[in-house]
């Protein structure tokens, strides 16, 4: 999948490539390697995105990376506990993952003052009042990575007849509404508890 979107009140424009792949090999520090990865992906697709990929090759933020989650028994160990992202991110695909880290760090902060700093009750605390919600939200970003980037040609091409076809379509909004239910679930999957100050 490829596309172009606004980088809000400049003239500027962005692009984005995804891909799905069997895990890759490559040193995280060495664009020019993530650079030729990237155009080998997508040398075949011609037209607007061969313009793109010649584009990538002098981008000032090229950014390469996969959509990966985490998944881990415990998010703490000792006096040393984990939120957000290092604990359980969802990926981009969720677009929850500010949600996530602001919610964690909430219920955190409140836990540690009901605990009145017993650390062990607290991350005990944090994780049980958060767990569920995490899930939901990982969930909704492995769902979202598995519906927007296809995997074969006949994908591809329906995908594409689909968008186009949306706008004219009587139901567009059922599907819509579909997917912002999907987010709206997962975001609303916990109860906030009114820590004291």
């Amino acid at each position: 999948m490829v596309g172009i979107y606004s980088a809000g009140d400049t003239a500027d424009a962005k692009s984005f490539f995804y891909f799905t792949s069997p895990l890759l090999h490559y040193d995280y520090r060495d664009s020019e390697q993530q650079k030729h990865l990237l155009t080998e992906q997508f040398a075949k697709n011609g037209g607007m995105t061969s313009r793109l990929l010649e584009a990538v090759w002098d981008a000032p933020d090229f950014y390469f990376d996969s959509l990966s989650q985490i998944h881990m028994k415990h998010w703490s160990t000792g006096r040393v506990v984990l939120i957000g992202d290092a604990a359980y991110c969802a990926s981009p695909g969720s677009g929850q993952g500010t949600s996530l880290a602001l919610i964690g760090a909430y219920v955190l902060a409140g836990e540690l003052a009901e605990a009145c700093g017993d650390h062990q009750v607290a991350f005990a605390r944090y994780e049980s009042e958060l767990r569920g919600y995490v899930e939901a939200n990982q969930q909704l970003g492995a769902q979202g990575v598995k519906d927007s980037i296809p995997r074969t040609q006949l994908e591809i091409q329906l995908r594409t007849q689909m968008i186009r076809m949306l706008p004219h379509l009587p139901w567009k909004g059922f599907l819509t509404g579909k997917m912002a239910r999907a987010t709206q679930t997962a975001a609303n999957a916990i109860t906030l508890k009114d820590y004291e100050r």
